[in-house]
């Protein structure tokens, strides 16, 4: 099995669907991480979790306090037209393996929101942690990464974040964030019930260019009605107690709400990133436009960079990028088409052989079976079909990749 950082990433060109209601969207994420507004798509119904509390009345307590517990369950399945030896699907990471049914995530969250523009003193956070097979994919240096390797065990835990939220007076409202979070760069996320538009396959760069978490300290606030800044320092790239070397490293974001249908969002990482190496700095820049013209239509066009100053195969400083777009259009109450595409190069071998470039298409649907039903509604189907190509025979030998897959969602 291939490491994460081994993980090709590729270039593309898409359209892809979002996850129907009652699933956030990856903007909605985004933009809270960040401190926005989102963009489309309605307050989620009271989650199950709390419902079954509320039946039970502990519900009331947990909202006195302002409380919520909730998670969800994900399990999935890849078929290889091409039947790899190794039977591993390449440059792929959570659907990586072939033909074997994977327990991705069981994910649960304890929170208290804080609504840092009410401009008071206020004290919150989040506790997530999520067991099964993505789990060995996502440690941070120092925290659960004392496995064997990702599928050593298959299923692991990890405590995916855990910070608190202090809302201050401060700025018209603003709010401090400190200890490990979600990375704030990049379009997918390791929820699968976050994206804007989701599958069960990440894209090439989630899996070979996104750090995963971070380790730090996030100040929040608005620099206007429609612009929310987020600026930071971290450990770096995937570090948590321990880190590799002695620098730290800047994370920030700009979510910029052009109109009620429209987001731009720009995110950047900079900081030294090598074992041992405070002088080589690592920029991540990402760039992502959310367009939801309809209740029913929603687009996405993302650009990410990264350039290394001593990440390249030689050990010299690179360069990495790729391009995405996606679509998705709700056919009806159950069922949403999407389909996304995705070009990634790796001029310098910073993740994959140097000068190497990945394409991928992707089709799906959201199924949501029971969309009416109280309970039902909290059940997603993502069957998708892909197709992986590339100039060189990087596929287990061949220059292309056909796959199947679905992945199965519970709502929690």
């Amino acid at each position: 099995m291939l490491h994460r950082r081994s993980f090709a990433a590729a270039a593309a060109l898409a359209l892809a669907a979002a996850a129907a209601a009652p699933f956030a969207s990856a903007q909605q994420q985004q933009a809270a991480a960040a401190g926005g507004t989102g963009t489309g798509g309605d307050v989620a119904p009271r989650r199950p979790l709390m419902q079954l509390l509320d039946q039970g009345g502990l519900g009331k307590t947990l909202d006195d306090y302002g409380l919520e517990i909730h998670g969800h369950i994900e399990a999935g399945y890849t078929w290889n037209f091409q039947n790899p030896p190794t039977d591993q699907n390449a440059f792929r990471v959570f659907d990586f393996e072939h033909d074997e049914l994977v327990l991705n995530q069981i994910d649960l969250t304890l929170e208290r929101r804080v609504n840092w523009r009410a401009n008071k003193w206020d004290v919150g956070g989040t506790m997530e942690w999520i067991y099964g097979g993505d789990a060995g994919f996502i440690h941070a240096n120092g925290i659960f990464d004392w496995y064997d390797g990702p599928r050593k065990p298959e299923n692991q835990f990890d405590p995916t974040q855990f910070y608190i939220d202090v809302a201050m007076p401060v700025l018209g409202g603003s709010r401090l964030r400190l200890g490990k979070f979600v990375n704030l760069v990049g379009y997918e996320s390791i929820n699968p019930t976050a994206d804007f538009i989701g599958f069960y396959s990440r894209s090439f760069v989630f899996g070979s260019g996104y750090p995963f978490t971070h380790f730090g300290a996030l100040f929040t606030f608005d620099a206007t009605k429609n612009v929310t800044i987020t600026a930071g320092v971290t450990r770096g790239d995937e570090q948590g107690f321990k880190d590799n070397n002695d620098a730290v490293s800047f994370l920030g974001s700009v979510n910029w709400q052009i109109n009620k249908d429209m987001a731009l969002y720009v995110a950047n990482s900079t900081g030294p990133e090598q074992p041992d190496d405070n002088g080589n700095y690592r920029t991540t820049w990402d760039a992502t436009f959310y367009w939801q013209p309809t209740e029913k239509c929603r687009f996405l066009a993302n650009g990410y960079f990264i350039w290394d100053g001593a990440g390249a195969a030689d050990g010299d400083s690179g360069f990495l990028y790729s391009f995405a777009a996606l679509a998705s259009y709700q056919m009806c109450r159950e069922a949403t088409f999407k389909i996304r595409g995705e070009y990634f190069h790796d001029e310098d071998g910073l993740r994959i052989p140097a000068g190497t470039s990945l394409y991928e298409v992707t089709v799906g649907l959201d199924i949501i079976p029971f969309g009416q039903d109280q309970w039902g509604r909290n059940l997603l189907l993502r069957p998708e079909f892909r197709f992986d190509f590339s100039d060189d025979n990087v596929f287990n030998g061949d220059d292309k990749q056909y796959t199947a897959g679905i992945d199965v969602i519970v709502k929690l």
